[in-house]
């Protein structure tokens, strides 16, 4: 990462202003870096959906604990974090015309698709890692009008790109065997061997305290249960932001009190840290 790049990332969970002296993302720049986000929303999976979820605060309600209720399976096992990868992969797909950018239709079509029940996550994602955009939107809309400026979104692609480096470097430090400074078909192979061990072991973990018949999945009485406990965590965690955060006691977060929430989940996500640190 550059340092321009470095310093926005630091800067971006207490303001916003950078993004504007930066200059100006062309269309096309802004919607593939969207939609690079979303994939990576979409591919990191549970974790960055629970910093999502913290992010997301009293004001906008509990956890939907349906999303996190099934069990995680080998098939959900993340990839190797490459943002710029990401960006060819949107433009390939959308810019019909090869001419290396997205005209109006071509932009528009890629909109859609990042609507709501969007078509593109869909592809890439499940159901809960999916919604971890929108909650996403909610930690950098620092105005709290329920839609995200350019300076904003420009704010979240930074941030999610940020993380993205992290987790890569990270992946590289433990896999990159040969010291070569990316991964071969060999060491991408071991990196996800890896992450489906943990999904494996995060799996048996949820088995042993709630699979009550030992019969290798959540009947639904047992799926009730974990979702009750999963509910009840988040009411706690809320309840804990509330303590913190709502200065009037009113039991709502305002968006002058979810401002500081707000900058301090932006910040951890783009530094690549988990919730509760």
């Amino acid at each position: 990462m550059s340092p321009l790049k470095t310093s926005k990332v630091a800067v971006v969970a207490v303001s916003l202003s950078l993004s504007a002296c930066q200059g100006a993302l062309s269309p096309t720049e802004l919607a593939v870096d969207e939609a690079a986000a979303a994939l990576t929303v979409a591919e990191e999976g549970s974790e960055l959906s629970e910093e999502a979820a913290v992010a997301e605060g009293p004001a906008e309600g509990a956890l939907d604990a349906d999303e996190r209720a099934a069990l995680p399976s080998a098939e959900a096992a993340p990839g190797v974090c490459d943002f710029e990868g990401r960006r060819a992969q949107v433009l390939a797909r959308y810019d019909a015309n090869g001419n290396q950018r997205l005209d109006p239709a071509e932009r528009q079509t890629l909109r859609s698709e990042l609507a709501p029940g969007d078509r593109l996550l869909a592809r890439f994602a499940l159901p809960f890692r999916a919604r971890a955009l929108p909650r996403l939107h909610w930690v950098f809309d620092a105005d709290s009008d329920r839609q995200l400026s350019d300076d904003e979104r420009t704010a979240l692609v930074d941030a999610l790109e940020a993380r993205c480096e992290r987790v890569r470097a990270r992946v590289l430090a433990t896999f990159d065997e040969n010291g070569d400074g990316a991964l071969n078909d060999a060491e991408k192979d071991a990196a996800r061997a890896a992450a489906r061990a943990r999904l494996a072991a995060a799996r048996s973990q949820l088995l042993a305290r709630y699979d009550a018949n030992a019969n290798g999945q959540l009947d639904p009485a047992e799926r009730a249960q974990l979702k009750a406990d999963l509910e009840a965590r988040w009411q706690a965690k809320q309840g804990q932001l509330l303590a913190r955060y709502d200065v009037n006691g009113d039991g709502r977060l305002s968006a002058q009190e979810a401002a500081p929430l707000k900058a301090a989940v932006a910040q951890r996500i783009a530094e690549g840290r988990e919730p509760t640190e």
